[in-house]
């Protein structure tokens, strides 16, 4: 609960739908300025501009959520988790982007930065 304070209501409830239906942890939520700096210094991020940022809103536009336990070698269970969040997402009305398709094409193979444990909604979204 606590990696969700600062989050987008809606999106803390699509989180809570997800966790319920595949076992997976929340690694963040609201990041602060400095940790988006490392986030960017380490290659994790690409963008002081991130969706972690309380956003106008006055909110954070993004979780990062993973598998659990965490394998980040296993790839498989990544996938399988974007697909749960991207159908939960449209059950539930929810305009969200994954990290490993950001154009919400369906093409996994044409990004230039992958981020398996990303999500966000856009950030004028009010839900």
């Amino acid at each position: 609960m606590e990696r969700l304070e600062g989050v987008h209501p809606r999106l803390v409830d699509w989180a809570f739908r997800v966790v319920t239906a595949f076992d997976c942890t929340v690694i963040y939520g609201v990041r602060t300025e400095e940790e988006q700096r490392h986030m960017v210094s380490i290659g994790a991020s690409k963008t002081m501009k991130s969706y972690h940022l309380v956003q106008d809103t006055g909110w954070g536009h993004a979780i990062d959520l993973a598998p659990y336990p965490i394998d980040w070698n296993d790839l498989r269970s990544f996938w399988v988790l974007g697909g749960v969040g991207i159908a939960i997402a449209s059950e539930m009305g929810i305009p969200i982007t994954w990290g490993r398709d950001w154009d919400g094409d369906r093409d996994w193979d044409d990004q230039s930065f992958d981020d398996y444990v990303h999500f966000q909604v856009p950030r004028d979204y009010m839900g």
